[in-house]
This record gives structure tokens, C-alpha cells and sequence, in this order.
């Protein structure tokens, strides 16, 4: 009994840390079960009951929630009754990331919508890249470990298997597996 106070303690500690510094005000309010550190000089946008952190998946206790619009002109829109799983990870260094209403995001999720750096060896350690939007549309299902590239756009109802790869765009209504990941089958209902 006393142990599991200690811990639901030192857990709220650390949501209450990771808020205070955070760098970043999002624009709404979500209920935070695991830390989110929001962080950049850009706007996050925030629809209704959307929710960071689960409890008992993985990570819960030893993770966090990391959103970040790394740079002024940065945007990252969130719909409403989101349920993103512990270890989530948004990035928008430039452009957009939005994601639509009533999506559901495993575990080490990945979001990102620029590659930082060159390929070349010469200019690897610049940060010159271009961004390109990132778009996922309503009731999406993405499974843990996924990550989700620049440029790409997931249509409505569709499903990333876990540990795919997204490196193009994604049919509403399909389910998607794989790295890279490719059409699996359609989704009827």
C-alpha cells in the first residue's frame, strides 16, 4: 500500500516537472498520465480530450511524451479524443504535423516532418533540411514502434501495423505493415 503511494507520488512529481519545463504553451488542454515535455519556438494546437500516457503499457513510469514545434513558422495541430500510448514523439521543424479527431497511437510512436540533416558527408552537421507536412486524418490506428516520415499523408480509418516504416502516403480505409511499409488490405466495413 505505502509503496504504491510512493510511486503514484514520484509519478506526479515528474508530470508536474516535465510541465514546468516545457518551453512551450500549447494552444487547449489534455489530460497527461505520463510526462510531455512540450518544447520549441513554435504553436502546438490542441482540439478537446486528447490524452498522452497510458497506464500499464511499457514505458509508463520510466518515459515521456515528447512534442516539439522546433521552429517559429512550426505548427503542430491535434483534433480532439486523441489517445497517444507512452514515449509518443512529434516533430515539426518547420511546416505542419496534423492529426485528426479520435486517433488512437501506440508506443514509440514516431512523428516527424523533416530529416535535419543532409545525406552528404560534407554538410551532414548542418541542419539545412526542408520540411514537408505531415498529415493523419480521422479514426487512424497506429500501432507501436512506428514511425511516420516527412511528407506523408494517412487517409481516414486507416491502420499502420505495428513497427512499420511510413515513407508514403497511406489510402484512408487500408491497413499498411512493414519497412517500408506497403498495402496490406483493405478495411471494410
Amino acid at each position: 500500500m505505502v509503496r504504491k503511494l510512493i510511486q503514484k507520488l514520484i509519478h506526479k512529481l515528474r508530470v508536474y516537472y516535465y510541465k514546468k519545463i516545457s518551453t512551450l504553451e500549447p494552444c487547449g488542454i489534455c489530460k497527461t498520465c505520463q510526462p510531455v515535455l512540450f518544447s520549441g519556438r513554435g504553436k502546438v494546437v490542441l482540439g478537446q480530450k486528447n490524452t498522452f500516457g497510458y497506464f500499464p503499457s511499457p514505458y509508463f513510469y520510466n518515459g515521456y511524451c515528447h512534442v516539439e514545434a522546433r521552429c517559429v513558422d512550426a505548427v503542430i495541430q491535434i483534433g480532439s479524443n486523441n489517445h497517444f500510448n507512452n514515449n509518443f514523439s512529434i516533430v515539426a521543424e518547420h511546416g505542419k504535423v496534423i492529426i485528426g479527431d479520435n486517433c488512437l497511437v501506440g508506443t514509440n510512436v514516431s512523428i516527424i516532418n523533416s530529416d535535419f540533416h543532409p545525406i552528404s558527408i560534407k554538410d551532414r552537421h548542418a541542419c539545412t533540411q526542408k520540411s514537408k507536412d505531415v498529415v493523419i486524418g480521422n479514426n487512424v490506428f497506429i500501432g507501436s514502434n512506428v514511425s511516420i516520415c516527412k511528407g506523408v499523408t494517412i487517409g481516414d480509418n486507416a491502420v499502420i501495423a505495428n513497427g512499420s516504416v511510413v515513407f508514403d502516403n497511406v489510402k484512408g480505409n487500408t491497413i499498411v505493415k512493414g519497412n517500408p511499409a506497403i498495402f496490406y488490405k483493405e478495411i471494410y466495413e
